[in-house]
């Protein structure tokens, strides 16, 4: 059946260049029919054995290696309609990495909220700075990592655990219990802009906040409920990706319009108000530039 459909495949591409030949040049169409034909089965035994390697990447990737599976195959090349799969692959092939662990990973970055500054700083690597919380996930001073997505989230921490929710949104029961202002003022943040400065150079100089907002169709309405929520559909595919290196220079930062009297680093007692930027890529194991 596959022979069937690649003689199909072969026979319609030879019609059609031909035909496109013949109408340009006006040239005899039994001479240019063959002519066609013969450079498509010449073409196909040269890669077909490996004489001229089969070009790499034009329709996606192959499965297999070309030439070389056990069965004797060429391989099949695929339409990757996969974003991460492309993401991978662009990693897997660059010289740089040859070697490195490329794996499905995340990071999580944690600052606490203060009614003091209108700016949240992130720090990226592990012992940058101040004491990293338990849910924190920092990249290794050894290693890269490629975001690929991400999202800005909104934390009501109880002080000395790790069970607090991630909101991509001020959740009036999570963030009202006892000010009616604190839910309002956590909405200014998400009218701020985030900014991304990797060795000195911003890589994003400005990316509004607007993106990360991300209200659920059914909402938290008491303690005892919770929101309707997915990961995935809270964080927004990033383009063009970015990679931060552990031994680099990361500067990750939002800042939000504020005012005086601005309260959304006011917790209830026992809690503590944090944003979270949370990214999905691949880590690259190793893979510092400074290593």
């Amino acid at each position: 059946m596959k022979k069937l459909g690649l003689f199909l495949t072969l026979f319609s591409v030879t019609l059609l260049l031909s035909v496109g030949i013949v109408s340009v040049f006006q040239t005899d169409v039994a001479t240019t029919t063959a002519c066609v034909g013969l450079f498509e089965a010449s073409f196909y035994a040269l890669t077909k054995f490996n004489i001229i390697p089969m070009p790499a990447g034009i329709l996606g990737e192959y499965i297999g290696a070309p030439g070389a599976s056990s069965s004797g195959g060429a391989g099949v090349q695929v339409i990757n309609s996969e974003r991460n799969r492309g993401a991978f692959m662009t990693l897997r092939t660059n010289p740089e990495y040859a070697g490195k662990d490329i794996t499905d990973s995340y990071l999580r970055f944690e600052t606490l909220i203060s009614n003091a500054s209108n700016k949240l700083s992130f720090k990226t690597y592990v012992g940058d700075g101040t004491t990293q919380t338990p849910t924190e996930k920092r990249l290794d001073r050894n290693d890269k990592f490629m975001i690929t997505s991400w999202g800005f989230f909104l934390i009501a921490q109880p002080v000395g655990k790790s069970n607090g929710r991630l909101h991509s949104y001020p959740n009036l029961t999570d963030f009202t219990p006892l000010n009616a202002l604190v839910a309002p003022d956590l909405e200014s943040i998400f009218n701020g802009e985030l900014v991304v400065t990797v060795n000195r150079k911003k890589v994003i100089p400005a990316y509004d906040m607007q993106r990360f907002l991300k209200v659920p169709e059914t909402q938290q309405s008491a303690a005892t409920n919770r929101d309707q929520r997915d990961i995935s559909k809270a964080l927004v595919p990033l383009t063009p990706h970015v990679e931060i290196d552990g031994s680099g220079t990361n500067e990750i930062e939002i800042t939000f319009p504020s005012h005086a009297a601005w309260v959304g680093g006011t917790p209830a007692a026992g809690f503590a108000h944090y944003g979270c930027l949370y990214a999905h890529g691949f880590l690259i194991t190793g893979g510092s530039a400074n290593i």
